[in-house]
């Protein structure tokens, strides 16, 4: 069952059934327009190409501007969040993500579309991170996990259809899969009328120090690493893997879209089950698989010798990212209470646009014109470093016990 709080009072009740609540459906449509952020671009990166100042090398940086725009804004807008209400956030933010989105259609420059990229990263950081906090405001344990891996797998059936029917659209011209962006401005006058958020609780003084207290606590720093590093391994995926299509195996951007609808597809099944992996395995466990089978499929797609190897390599990610971030959501949003919810996960998505931002520069060292296979031969090394710090946690939580 979940909790729900009712606006007017804010005092609980329960619901049976989830889907009924609309500001849960409100906050999941906003989650499916923040991750497209990243899907609907990742698979006509090759078409962006085409663009006046784009190379092979540089490309990585249409993900980079709207993830680093994103990572500044998300500690700035966390606080407000807490302050004046969910609501007051995700409005404004929706508009200028949409904006952001219609201008890129008028745009033939790369450096200008960077410009535009980075408009919608700040819109942004004012959506994701802020409709996870209001999430966790509306749920209690167990149901905060069901909840948030609804949410995750919501993220991936957008992740799902969003790459291919991108890619596909491309195909004719790269800018029109930014018309998608521009519907937020559509949901943003909904969602000013319908969307509803629980009373706010009385705030305490120093609210600046219990916030950074509990980002400094011990299992906070491993949830947000680990959460960090999920995304430096994603978008090792998203930025080359489309290349390895297009380049190397002769194929087009709808083929790169169908690979990624088939990593987000099945990750969105799996998150469908975090309630109940979440009541039979500890949260170690959860994060050991999820970057285990992280790493596996980026050692396997660098040696993937044609493309339905590869569509099975990309099940493999989408059996540990679909495991790993219901776990790391539901986990980060019961380390406090809602008061200081959005300011701490803001320290906990801006890690999220942090990897993204420093993944595409990173994965670049170990590619070349002509191979990109390297990304993710470095990719499967890379993963080894949250995978062994999950297995130390764990072993010292079986010592503990």
């Amino acid at each position: 069952m979940a909790y729900a709080f009712t606006p007017e009072t804010g005092s609980g009740y329960f619901r049976m059934r989830f889907f009924k609540d609309p500001n849960l459906l409100i906050l999941l449509a906003v989650v499916m327009f923040a991750v497209t952020g990243g899907s609907l671009v990742g698979p006509i990166l090759p078409e962006m190409m085409q663009l006046k100042g784009a190379t092979s090398r540089n490309i990585g940086l249409a993900l980079s501007a709207y993830t680093f725009a994103a990572m500044v804004a998300t500690p700035l807008l966390g606080p407000v969040a807490d302050r004046y209400g969910r609501k007051t956030v995700i409005i404004p933010s929706l508009v200028l993500f949409g904006i952001g989105g219609l201008l890129i259609t008028f745009t033939r420059s790369f450096w200008l579309v960077l410009v535009w990229r980075g408009l919608q990263g700040i819109g942004v950081g004012g959506l994701m991170n802020t409709a996870v906090a209001a999430i966790g405001d509306m749920y209690r344990e167990p149901d905060r996990s069901r909840a948030m891996g609804y949410r995750v797998t919501v993220q991936g059936l957008t992740n799902a259809t969003v790459p291919f029917v991108s890619g596909t659209i491309a195909t004719i011209a790269w800018f029109l899969p930014f018309y998608i962006h521009s519907a937020a401005i559509l949901l943003a006058i909904f969602a000013a009328f319908a969307l509803r958020e629980p009373a706010k609780p009385a705030r305490e003084g120093n609210y600046m120090g219990r916030a950074l207290r509990a980002i400094a606590n011990p299992r906070a720093v491993w949830l947000f690493f680990s959460n960090f590093m999920g995304f430096v391994l994603l978008y090792g995926i998203v930025v080359y893997m489309p290349i390895l299509v297009v380049r190397q195996f002769g194929l087009t951007t709808a083929h790169s879209g169908f690979a990624i609808t088939v990593a987000a597809g099945i990750s969105a099944l799996v998150a469908s089950q975090a309630g109940a992996l979440s009541s039979r395995f500890p949260e170690e466990a959860r994060v050991l698989w999820g970057f285990s089978c992280c790493g596996a499929s980026h050692l396997l797609t660098g040696f993937a010798p044609n493309y339905p190897f590869l569509l099975l390599f990309m099940g493999i990610w989408g059996l540990g990212f679909g495991v790993l971030m219901p776990t790391l959501n539901a986990a980060a949003a019961g380390l406090v209470s809602s008061e200081l919810r959005a300011g701490v996960l803001s320290v906990f998505t801006l890690l999220i646009y942090l990897g993204q931002t420093l993944s595409p520069p990173f994965f670049a060292l170990f590619v070349s014109e002509a191979a990109v296979r390297g990304a993710f031969f470095a990719g499967a090394a890379l993963s080894l470093v949250p995978l062994l710090f999950a297995a130390w946690k764990g072993g010292r939580r079986l010592l503990a016990g």
